[in-house]
């Protein structure tokens, strides 16, 4: 505390005495005090007196009128260290505070300063467990005529601004006493630090608040230039609305992992206040909130001026994504706050709701783009990620700032568990550590791929092998030619890849996804139809909604496959279920419109697809029925090296004969592998031959002798 503050803090307490002497001096002129043997219980006379005693400016005349006058001019003595920086006259000056308020918070301090008062009350509230101040007290003090007692009286309503404000804490009258005038009252533990000037905060939100010093710059943040240009002009419409007293909340809205709270910060720091960071969970766990947690959070605000960034906003909305009841509550009460709140969101939750019919500036917090992803990874990589695998990284993963830095860290600290401080981080750390990062929602809406296949595995044409791997590079460089390049600019829809693998089934179309996926070091997730269509109305839709911004927060590859089932052809419309049956059509090709990751539909009818999915694809690769070179090199790529196959499978009649595809081929090669188990030899043909026969019934299609020739003995064995 400064000497000022405290040359006229101590001024005002002698001057406090000075009238608590002077009602002693009241109270016995009436009757003796010290012949009521209830008096205080114990405190006696003698006991008061050399209280008031201790303190050497003490008066030595006894005379009520007298001690009036030297607390007066005390007083006007007392102003004059009071300076325009003094925590008193901002104070008085923030809640417009009357000289009579102004007395009642200091009876309300002094018990926070020495505890001789106390003693005092409670002597002077005729009750020895009653040693704080009292409205009746408060009235006895400073109100000398009845029209001075009418104006106190109202200030010390539970609605004046002293209560209100949050400045004082009501302590409710004993059981027995049920008056107004018997009521108590505290200070605010955060009033007592402002005017003492602590630095700490032991008050009711204190365990939520955690108070940090802006140093971040505008110029530091990891934002776009757009978003940098916006913000540098929030501190002068912050001030302009300030003067009018309509502040409007700030609302950054953004995937998790965005840089809100070096945002908040670097704003405050433009407005060269601090920061509150409020756990808004924590809080909501209190017995007192909302009113009294959230009333102790705005009166440090209001006292302090820093801003309030308010964490865990996820928690305003139930199960169902819909606002609480509580987060209603807290938003009325911060929609009055005098400097900023930040508030961060999730787009997909339902924040306008929340917010509706309150002022607010909403700031679109946008992911990074390439260049700036790239920036990301090495600089918090500092030397430890080389460039080329910063490229790649910010080609395939589109992570916002935190996320990155989370993933350097992670990948970091493997490097560090296995291999020492030593050399860069490889490839492979980074790349699992930026997979970690992703939104891991889409499990419980799809089964992730994990495959084992690469391109030397496709049996396919060279014109479709090389078409895929032009897929591959398309998907590897996207942002590169949308950000890098501006052809973003030049787009009206998404800037993802829509992609169609068109062919019969078992002709490679989810074994390619899976490869294609490896080798960009993308997860894979193939849709379950049946988890997505609903019979109930909407629901369809909500589903759908929830997989792609899963999938775009994941940065992982959308399979649908037997997509006609969803994608299918529009009706005509002729009952109800016609019409909400287009109506999710619609809506799918929408979201595949505005998605910017990359979606592969697998269909066997690709003529049953709407014909506007089919003019939005990139991409259309067949997948033919392999002919008889290819699928004598799928009969022998489907054994594995390890496994004992006998010199008698003739693989040339295989391919020759049966008009297969490499699904079908995997199957009858399973197949035979369980029967050679059984019967504990190698595989042989006698194994081949009943599994193909079980799959040409299961096809149903009778095998005859023409087609198994001198193998068409063999067919029995598996009967």
């Amino acid at each position: 505390m400064s000497e000022m503050s405290t040359d006229y803090l101590r001024g005002e307490l002698d001057r406090l005495d000075l009238m608590i002497h002077r009602e002693i001096l009241r109270l016995r002129a009436v009757y003796q005090l010290s012949l009521d043997e209830f008096r205080g219980l114990y405190v006696s006379d003698q006991q008061v007196d050399s209280l008031l005693r201790e303190d050497q400016t003490a008066p030595e005349v006894m005379d009520p009128a007298s001690l009036t006058a030297r607390a007066e001019h005390l007083h006007l003595e007392n102003l004059k260290h009071l300076s325009e920086d003094s925590p008193w006259f901002a104070l008085q000056r923030e809640f417009d505070l009357t000289p009579c308020e102004m007395d009642v918070v200091l009876l309300a301090l002094a018990v926070e300063i020495h505890p001789k008062y106390e003693t005092l009350y409670a002597y002077l509230n005729n009750d020895v467990t009653r040693k704080w101040p009292t409205c009746d007290l408060a009235l006895r003090l400073f109100a000398p005529d009845y029209e001075a007692q009418m104006r106190l009286r109202e200030l010390l309503l539970p609605q004046s601004r002293l209560f209100s404000g949050g400045l004082l804490n009501s302590v409710p009258p004993a059981p027995d006493r049920k008056a107004w005038l018997s009521a108590g009252f505290l200070i605010a533990p955060e009033l007592y630090c402002y005017l003492m000037q602590f630095t700490g905060a032991p008050g009711t939100s204190s365990e939520f608040i955690v108070r940090i010093t802006t140093r971040n710059s505008l110029e530091d943040l990891p934002v776009s230039t757009n978003l940098r240009q916006r913000l540098s002009h929030v501190p002068e419409i912050l001030v302009k609305t300030c003067r009018c007293g309509e502040n409007p909340l700030l609302v950054l809205v953004g995937r998790y992992g965005m840089p809100a709270e070096q945002i908040a910060q670097a704003l405050c720091g433009q407005l060269q206040t601090e920061l509150l960071f409020f756990s808004f969970e924590k809080a909501r766990a209190s017995q007192e909130f909302p009113r009294k947690v959230v009333q102790s959070l705005l009166l440090e605000q209001r006292l302090t001026g820093a801003g309030i960034y308010i964490t865990e906003c996820g928690a305003f909305f139930g199960a169902e994504g819909q606002p609480t009841a509580e987060a209603h509550a807290l938003i009325t009460m911060l929609a009055g706050a005098k400097s900023p709140v930040f508030l961060a969101f999730e787009p997909h939750t339902r924040w306008r709701e929340l917010l509706r019919g309150t002022r607010k500036l909403v700031l679109e917090v946008e992911d990074p783009d390439f260049e700036e992803r790239r920036n990301l990874w090495k600089q918090f990589g500092n030397t430890l990620v080389p460039d080329s695998v910063a490229s790649d990284l910010a080609n395939r993963f589109v992570l916002n700032p935190g996320q990155i830095r989370d993933a350097v860290a992670m990948a970091r600290d493997h490097h560090y568990l296995h291999e020492g401080s030593n050399g860069f981080l490889t490839a492979e750390e980074l790349f699992d550590s930026a997979r970690s990062q992703s939104d891991q929602n889409l499990g419980k809406l799809a089964a992730r791929i994990r495959g084992a296949h690469t391109w030397k595995d496709l049996v396919l044409p060279p014109t479709t092998l090389r078409q895929l791997k032009e897929i591959s590079s398309a998907i590897q460089f996207r942002h590169q030619v949308y950000s890098g390049w501006g052809f973003d600019q030049r787009l009206v829809s998404g800037r993802g890849l829509k992609i169609l693998f068109s062919g019969s089934a078992g002709t490679g179309k989810t074994m390619t996804a899976g490869i294609i996926a490896r080798d960009l070091g993308l997860d894979l997730y193939k849709i379950d139809l049946s988890g997505i269509v609903s019979k109930f109305i909407g629901e369809t839709e909500k589903n759908l909604d929830r997989i792609f911004h899963a999938a775009q927060s994941g940065n992982a590859i959308l399979f649908f496959d037997e997509a006609d089932a969803l994608f299918g052809k529009r009706s005509e419309v002729k009952d109800a279920h016609d019409r909400y049956a287009n109506i999710e059509v619609a809506y799918l090709l929408q979201k595949m419109e505005d998605h910017d990751g990359v979606v592969i539909l697998a269909t066997n009818l690709s003529k049953n697809l709407d014909e506007a999915f089919s003019r939005r694809m990139h991409y259309v690769v067949e997948f033919p029925v392999p002919n008889t070179v290819h699928r004598e090199m799928l009969w022998r790529g489907m054994f594995p090296p390890q496994a004992p196959v006998s010199e008698d499978v003739d693989f040339k009649f295989l391919a020759e004969q049966f008009s297969l595809a490499g699904g079908d081929i995997r199957n009858i090669v399973l197949s035979a592998a369980f029967l050679a188990a059984k019967d504990g030899t190698a595989i042989h043909m006698r194994h081949l031959v009943p599994a193909l026969g079980r799959l040409m019934v299961k096809k149903g299609k009778a095998p005859s002798p023409t087609e198994f020739k001198q193998y068409h003995a063999w067919l029995a064995s598996g009967e």
